[in-house]
C-alpha cells in the first residue's frame, strides 16, 4: 500500500510538471486528484498497521459475588463458583503455550523427545497434568513441530526444553 500511495504521488508530480510545462489547467488538477488518492492510500496503511500492532487484551477472570457484610471471601449463598484449574473435559484439548520469541528460538531445532497423544493436536512434557492415564507415544520435538503438532499450555513444553537447553550450554 505504501508503494501505492509512492506511485501516486509520483503520478502527481508528473501532472505538476507538465501543467507548468503546457499551462493546462486540467493537469493541475490530476496531480490535486492523485495527491488525494495517495493520502486516502496511506491512511488505510496506517489503519492496517495499527490493527495489526494492537495489543490483545486478556479476558478478565470471571468475578464471584463475596456475601456482603460478612467479612469473609466466601461466596456469596446461591452464586455460581467457577471451577479453579479443573483438568479439561476427556474431549477438550488444553490451550497452546503462549512461547516466547526467545524460547521458540532456542526449541526451533532440538531433537528432545516430547509427548503426543493420538487425535489430540498438541506435545507434552512427561508429567503434564493434563495427559493423567492417557496412552502416549514420544517424538522428537522437531518432528512433531513438522506434524503440526502445538506446545500444551499446561505443561509449557517449549518453556521447560528452552529453560533445560539453556542450562546445558551454561554447564549446569
Amino acid at each position: 500500500m505504501i508503494l501505492a500511495a509512492g506511485l501516486l504521488v509520483l503520478v502527481g508530480l508528473g501532472l505538476f510538471v507538465a501543467g507548468l510545462s503546457t499551462g493546462i489547467t486540467a493537469l493541475y488538477w490530476g496531480c490535486v486528484a492523485a495527491c488525494v488518492a495517495a493520502a486516502a492510500v496511506l491512511v488505510l496503511a496506517r489503519r492496517e498497521i495499527a490493527a495489526r500492532t494492537a495489543p490483545r487484551t486478556a479476558p478478565e477472570p470471571a468475578q464471584v459475588p463475596v456475601a456482603a457484610g460478612s467479612g469473609s471471601l466466601e461466596p456469596a449463598a446461591g452464586a455460581p463458583v467457577a471451577a479453579a484449574a479443573e483438568p479439561p473435559l476427556d474431549d477438550e484439548d488444553p490451550p497452546v503455550e503462549e512461547v516466547e520469541v526467545t524460547d521458540l528460538l532456542m526449541v526451533v531445532d532440538l531433537k528432545d523427545e516430547v509427548l503426543v497423544v493420538d487425535e489430540h493436536p498438541r506435545y507434552h512434557v512427561a508429567g503434564c497434568p493434563w495427559l493423567g492415564s492417557r496412552s502416549t507415544f514420544p517424538l522428537p520435538l522437531d518432528e512433531a513441530r513438522t506434524d503440526g503438532f502445538t506446545p500444551c499450555g499446561a505443561c509449557r513444553p517449549d518453556r521447560t526444553l528452552a529453560a533445560r537447553a539453556r542450562a546445558s550450554r551454561n554447564g549446569a
